[in-house]
């Protein structure tokens, strides 16, 4: 037969444990936008003839710029996500995914993320995000603003407004972050179409 004492304590133990095992946080998940521009079959020179262009900076709107990943609950009121976060800085992982696509819709063009100390870049993009979320219904709407800068005169060849729209369905972050990659490679080949159109390369 227990004592008192002894019922005490595995009472105590038992709250305890109780109470550690629901204060338990759930553990963080961290994803990344991806390039999805297919695979080119044409075919340029070596990688010496390529045109240099870089890509950046890449600004985004203070309301992107944090690890959370950002949703739109109205044209109003935006959610950030409490455990699903951004793998690496959001712009960073923007200017990638640009840079590859770019490169590889144009073979005749090689990119460079910025800082490139040193490089010679024929022409450099310059883009701010202004928008960049889901919606209720999964949408995505990404607006930027950019321009392609020739480095030798130092003036810019084009600027432009992008306005993209990926439709989608709400569900999980899985699919939003891949539909986040499908506007990004709408607005990679809007600025392919420009550089093709001022013979960047």
């Amino acid at each position: 037969m227990y004592s008192n004492k002894a019922i005490q304590i595995l009472f105590l133990s038992v709250v305890v444990f109780a109470v550690s095992a629901c204060g338990k946080t759930p553990a963080a998940r961290f994803y990344a936008l991806s390039p999805m521009a297919p695979q080119s079959n044409a075919v340029h020179g070596s990688k010496d003839d390529k045109m240099l262009i870089g890509i950046g900076p890449v600004k985004v709107a203070a309301y992107l710029d944090r690890s959370e990943i950002v949703t739109r609950n109205s044209p109003t009121t935006i959610e950030l996500a409490s455990f699903d976060r951004w793998a690496e800085p959001f712009e960073a992982m923007i200017a990638s995914a640009l840079a590859e696509n770019i490169s590889t819709m144009l073979p005749a063009v090689q990119t460079m993320v910025d800082p490139w100390p040193e490089a010679e870049i024929e022409y450099q993009l310059l883009i701010k995000i202004k928008k960049f979320d889901s919606d209720n219904a999964g949408n995505i709407q990404l607006h930027a603003s950019w321009g392609i800068l020739q480095n030798a005169t130092r003036k810019m060849s084009t600027v432009n407004e992008s306005k993209i729209v990926v439709p989608g369905s709400a569900g999980e972050f899985d699919a939003i972050i891949i539909n986040m990659s499908k506007a990004l490679l709408k607005l990679s080949q809007e600025i392919s179409q420009e550089l093709k159109s001022i013979e960047a390369y």
